[in-house]
């Protein structure tokens, strides 16, 4: 299968979603996400974030009108944290503003309160405490059950690898606009183009 993109990413003529100039009038977004790895929001002041100039609003988990779950695959994945916060990094508020300075500006003035809870960083550990972010799930696809009395040698053991991103090009991104005749426009850099599609 022949490559179409390479020579355009080697020269460095790739067009990314940041390089596509948006929209007069486009709003920007920043997320406040959770400065530690496991703990409970007690309080989020979003007051003075709010007052600040170009500011439009400051979402949180109470403003979603639907479920709270981004999960692909199974809903295993809040969008935005709930009263429990279960990863350094988790989207707590969502900032939306009239440019991206103003929107990160915002993120700043965001105050938590939080109490924080030991962290368990090892798989095994969280199962042993019953500390699992979600409940086991398991995938399968045949019966594998039934193979082994056809084997000749059968070898046990344990294997483990670590974490691992894709290598992405560019950071996911994707902005949206109207269109003539009632649609939405969706720029989107993403691993799986049809995920934003409508539904």
């Amino acid at each position: 299968m022949k490559n179409y993109d390479w020579i355009q990413h080697v020269r460095g003529e790739s067009l990314f979603v940041d390089d596509i100039t948006p929209p007069e009038g486009t709003l920007h977004a920043a997320v406040f996400s959770s400065p530690i790895a496991h703990g409970k929001i007690i309080n989020l002041d979003l007051e003075i974030a709010k007052k600040l100039n170009d500011v439009i609003e400051i979402f949180t988990a109470k403003d979603i009108p639907g479920e709270n779950q981004i999960g692909a695959i199974i809903p295993d994945e809040q969008l935005l944290a709930d009263g429990i916060l279960d990863f350094c990094g988790q989207p707590i508020a969502i900032v939306v503003a009239k440019d991206n300075f103003s929107a990160h500006q915002a993120v700043k003035q965001i105050k938590l309160e939080f109490q924080e809870y030991s962290a368990v960083t090892d798989a095994r550990e969280a199962f042993q405490k019953g500390q699992l972010i979600i409940p086991p799930q398991t995938f399968s696809l045949g019966d594998a059950d039934s193979v082994w009395k056809d084997c000749d040698l059968i070898v046990e053991g344990t294997a483990e690898s670590g974490g691992q991103e894709h290598i992405y090009l560019e950071t996911q991104g994707s902005f949206a606009f109207p269109v003539e005749g009632g649609g939405i426009k969706i720029i989107s850099s993403t691993q799986a183009p049809t995920t934003p599609s409508p539904t």
